[in-house]
């Protein structure tokens, strides 16, 4: 209720400040009133933007982030900045169910230097490939609190990848389709989100293992219930294959984009392991089960099909922070599935992440 009325009696007063300056303009055009009445006008806008950014830190601290200080050590500072370097791996498997003729397709190594930017909870993050053979745009955004976490991400690729494999071609035709061939026809596009609860917020931080925005003091666990959604657009144009490649493959595979919503819920289990003074260790496993609609567009057609599916994420990390500056390595894995009569798919996805950071700009103490 008070902070209706806040905002309410912040909007009254600015209509009758902006009247005041209008009626200022028209009756009285020395420029010293008027910019008197603009610079007044600043000032309380400023006031009340402050007031709101003060009640929702502490709407966020009371509900969002409380912790057991003997457990964990929050970020006593409001900036931190972390270079990093990623290594992302990465298959696609699609199968004929029919004929069982089936295409593995892998990108290139795939290294990638990033910097990112946390205030409080909040990361900001911008990845820039290293290999330029293998173009690939990636953006992320992160909100971190002991109880809540939130990610957003975004990924884009084309071109770069490579044939790792193929089944049920003539042998003549897997000379044209040797491992590690070039192959220049696969477009991905993937967006998508991951909300997740902390049970044990108070004595476990799972900020601490993949944020560092706190740290772990005794060891703990809790379980993590987790709420995903990945869409995925695959656009593919198999006329990069060879001729005689092109001519054997079967017309499920013949197919021009498939695009996938996966809605997954999952229910796992993190724990943290304090060996050393500082330091830090992490497992997490999270299986998960969802809804998957498929768009399957082929040369002639186009299918919906829909199905429940069974994917796991794993997340391992190792860090060092003494809440000035932080080191450490994190592997994250995502394994997504998708079967069906006419045509299978599997997705392997994961990165391993290797930073350091430092914090600045302490907060003030608390009276």
């Amino acid at each position: 209720m008070s902070t209706r009325r806040t905002s309410g009696g912040f909007w009254a007063k600015t209509a009758i400040i902006v009247a005041m300056v209008l009626a200022s303009q028209s009756s009285f055009p020395q420029n010293g009133d008027t910019q008197n009445v603009i610079t007044d006008l600043a000032k309380l806008l400023t006031e009340n933007t402050n007031k709101i950014l003060k009640k929702t830190e502490g709407a966020i601290e009371k509900y969002l982030d409380a912790k057991d200080s003997l457990y964990i050590t929050p970020n006593l500072y409001n900036l931190t900045v972390m270079p990093q370097y990623s290594y992302y791996f990465e298959y696609y498997r699609f199968t004929s169910g029919k004929s069982g003729q089936g295409i593995t397709l892998m990108p290139r190594i795939s290294s990638k230097v990033g910097l990112y930017i946390g205030w409080r909870w909040l990361f900001f993050g911008y990845n820039f490939n290293l290999d330029k053979g293998a173009p690939e745009k990636d953006f992320n955004f992160s909100f971190y609190t002991s109880k809540l976490g939130i990610d957003l991400f975004y990924r884009n690729r084309d071109k770069g990848y490579r044939i790792r494999d193929t089944r049920g071609f003539t042998k003549e035709a897997e000379a044209y389709t040797s491992r590690n061939k070039n192959f220049n026809g696969l477009t991905i596009r993937q967006i998508g989100f991951n909300i997740y609860y902390i049970f044990n917020n108070k004595k476990f931080s799972y900020p601490a293992a993949y944020s560092q925005t706190t740290t772990q003091r005794i060891s703990a666990g809790s379980f993590i219930l987790g709420i995903n959604y990945n869409e995925q657009s695959f656009t593919f144009d198999y006329s990069q294959f060879s001729p005689i490649v092109e001519e054997q493959l079967v017309p499920e595979l013949k197919f021009k984009n498939i695009k996938y919503k996966d809605f997954c819920i999952n229910l796992g289990y993190s724990y943290n392991w304090v060996f050393a003074r500082n330091y830090l260790a992490n497992i997490s496993l999270t299986p998960g089960v969802g809804y998957k609609n498929t768009s399957l567009r082929l040369e002639n057609s186009r299918d919906i099909l829909s199905n429940i599916n069974f994917d796991l994420v794993t997340r391992a990390g190792i860090v060092y922070n003494n809440s000035k500056y932080f080191a450490g390595a994190s592997l994250v894995s995502h394994t997504y599935t998708y079967r069906k009569e006419a045509i299978s798919l599997l997705n392997g996805f994961g990165v391993i992440n290797i930073y350091f950071g430092a914090y600045f700009w302490k907060k003030k103490a608390k009276r």
